[in-house]
C-alpha cells in the first residue's frame, strides 16, 4: 500500500482529485489509518485510475464514469456512450465552424470597408407567441400606428405584451403596403370577441435593432441582413417582421426588424 500523496503522483493526478473521487464513491482507499487518517491506495488500483482519467479525457461525466466502472463487461454500453460522444462533439464543431465563419467575415468586411458595421446581424430562435392582429392595407408606414390602438384599447393592458408587425408587402416590393399588425399577449391572455387568437409562428430569424433616430434605415439593414445570410449559407424568407419597444424613460422608441430565414440546401 501507497500514501495518497504518492499514489498521486504515480497516477499524475492531485491529492485533491483523489480526494473528490473517494468523497463520491468512484475510487475509494483501500485502507484509511484509524488513528492518523492517513489514505492508503493499492498498485492494483492504478487501472482503475488510469480508466477513469482516459474516460475524463474523451469528455465523459464522473457519473458515466462511474456507470463504465460498474458495468465493466458491456461493451454495448461504452460504445453508446462513445457514439453520444461523437454526436456532441460533431454538434460543437459544427457550431464552432459557424463561429470561425462569421469572425472571417467580419474580418473581410472591416478590410473592405475599413469601419465598423453600422447594424449588427443577430442570427438566432425566435419563440412562437400568442398574438391578436388586424391586416389592412395602408395609405403610409405612419398609418400602422393608429391600427395598432385601434388594436391595443380592446384589450386589457394587463395582457398585453408587446407590439409588432408582418410587413406582407412594402413599397419597394410593390405599389401598396399590405401590413399586419399585432399585440403579444401574455401566456392565458385571452382575446375579447371581436379577436381571434393565433400563433406568432417559431422560426429561425436575422435579427437587427436600430432606434427611431436612424432615418430610413432599411436600406442598409437589408444589405447587412444579406450580407451575414449569405456569409452563413441562408436565404431570407418573407415577409418581413417587427417588434416594437419602448426606450425606458426616452420617447424613442427601439424595432427589431426580423428577416425569416432557413438554410439554402433547406427541402
Amino acid at each position: 500500500m501507497v500514501k495518497i500523496g504518492d499514489f498521486a503522483k504515480i497516477g499524475r493526478v492531485s491529492v485533491k482529485a483523489l480526494r473528490y473521487y473517494a468523497d463520491i464513491g468512484l475510487l475509494s482507499p483501500v485502507h484509511i489509518d484509524s488513528s492518523s487518517g492517513y489514505r492508503y491506495y493499492s498498485a492494483a488500483q492504478l487501472p482503475v485510475l488510469n480508466r477513469i482519467l482516459v474516460y475524463k479525457n474523451l469528455g465523459f461525466s464522473l457519473d458515466q464514469t462511474r456507470s463504465l466502472l460498474e458495468d465493466d463487461s458491456s461493451p454495448e454500453r461504452l460504445r453508446e456512450l462513445l457514439e453520444r460522444r461523437q454526436s456532441d462533439l460533431a454538434r460543437k464543431l459544427e457550431a464552432e465552424q459557424a463561429q470561425l465563419t462569421e469572425v472571417e467575415s467580419r474580418i473581410r468586411q472591416i478590410e473592405r470597408e475599413g469601419r465598423m458595421p453600422r447594424y449588427e446581424v443577430l442570427l438566432k430562435d425566435d419563440p412562437a407567441r400568442q398574438v391578436v392582429s388586424i391586416r389592412r392595407t395602408l395609405p403610409s408606414y405612419e398609418a400602422l400606428d393608429p391600427l395598432l390602438r385601434e388594436i391595443s384599447a380592446q384589450l386589457p393592458k394587463s395582457d398585453i405584451e408587446g407590439f409588432g408587425a408582418v410587413w406582407h408587402q412594402c413599397l419597394f416590393t410593390g405599389h401598396e403596403i399590405d401590413c399586419e399588425g399585432l399585440i403579444f399577449l401574455k401566456a392565458g391572455a385571452r382575446a375579447p370577441g371581436a379577436f381571434h387568437v393565433d400563433h406568432w409562428a417559431a422560426q429561425t430569424v436575422a435579427s437587427v435593432v436600430h432606434q427611431d433616430t436612424d432615418s430610413d434605415p432599411f436600406p442598409d439593414v437589408y444589405t447587412a441582413v444579406l450580407k451575414s445570410a449569405d456569409s452563413a449559407g441562408l436565404e431570407i424568407l418573407w415577409p418581413m417582421r417587427e417588434l416594437y419597444y419602448p426606450a425606458g424613460n426616452s420617447a424613442l422608441n427601439v424595432t427589431e426588424i426580423q428577416f425569416p430565414v432557413q438554410k439554402i440546401n433547406a427541402a
